[in-house]
């Protein structure tokens, strides 16, 4: 008698416990083994056997979204950015009571990319793009603090002439993580674009003294002075510049054009001699040309 009432109150037990035990089921703990193989597989650069676990880890539960988010990690690794879209749409889908920020962010940042790719319309990359903006945001509604996303919505609205929202979400981006130097960066050069290079100056100092190992930071200061027709200091910027990175071709080309201001032709040839050597396919034509042209009355004057 004692016996059954002892197996009883140990029924009532595991009863009462059982609820509060979240046991994973056999087939998310197949699908967790198959998506860290392929998390393997994908560091070791086999994306072939990468792909093919973290499809076998969906096909096992395709309620498991973070192997959705791996499977999409790895088509942006390769660029295959419609596949990498699909996998994170699939992880935000079956995230139900796991929301997470970073999933949305890394949807965002492929839709951002289809936008920018070769041969795309002018409708399609502002579709893309927009839609990559509501992605981000979407991600900023989990995690305020993921500044990331807010750069990434600046440079999207720069590139979209909506130079207003562009400044708001660099500014955000600044105010959540004051050393992000690449927040200055793109706000200082986007006020030169539109004009306001005194403006830029003030924003890519401050930047400097966030970041002085920053080359982007040093040759936007570079330009600011260059426009304000200030050339020994955009000598000094761009100097400092091309100490951190010497094939930076913009800082080599804004030094070249600053001594040219000044008279300096040695200085001015060496350097846009270099430029030209090291300006690749994406240099815009009018700076190549305007290089030459500047060489050219530098050797007409000797």
């Amino acid at each position: 008698m004692r016996r059954n009432l002892v197996v009883a109150a140990l029924l009532v037990s595991v009863t009462l416990i059982a609820p509060a035990c979240k046991l994973t089921s056999r087939n998310r703990v197949q699908s967790i083994k198959l998506m860290n193989e392929g998390i393997e597989f994908s560091k070791k650069n086999n994306v072939s056997a990468a792909e093919k676990a973290l499809q076998d880890a969906i096909k096992t539960d395709s309620s498991h979204a973070a192997a959705h988010h791996a499977l999409g990690v790895v088509y942006r690794k390769q660029s295959k950015w419609v596949d990498a879209e699909k996998a994170f749409l699939g992880a935000i889908e079956n995230m139900k009571d796991e929301p997470n920020g970073k999933y949305w962010y890394d949807l965002g940042a492929v839709q951002a990319a289809q936008g920018e790719a070769d041969g795309v319309t002018a409708s399609e990359r502002e579709s893309k793009f927009g839609a990559a903006v509501t992605s981000f945001q979407e991600a900023l509604k989990l995690n305020p603090r993921l500044y990331k996303a807010n750069f990434r919505m600046g440079t999207l609205f720069e590139k979209l002439d909506q130079p207003e929202k562009a400044d708001a979400e660099f500014r955000k981006t600044i105010e959540l993580k004051p050393t992000y130097s690449p927040a200055f960066v793109e706000l200082g050069n986007m006020y030169i674009d539109y004009g306001f290079a005194n403006v830029a100056m003030v924003i890519l100092k401050t930047g400097s003294e966030v970041n002085d190992k920053d080359a982007r930071m040093w040759n936007g200061l570079g330009r600011a002075y260059l426009s304000l027709n200030q050339p020994k200091e955009a000598i000094d910027a761009f100097s400092k510049a091309k100490a951190i990175d010497p094939d930076m071709v913009d800082a080599l080309y804004g030094l070249g054009m600053a001594h040219a201001e000044l008279r300096q032709r040695n200085e001015a040839r060496d350097n846009l001699n270099l430029f030209l050597q090291k300006a690749g396919g994406d240099t815009p034509p009018h700076v190549v040309k305007a290089a030459q042209d500047t060489l050219q009355r530098m050797n007409d004057v000797l």
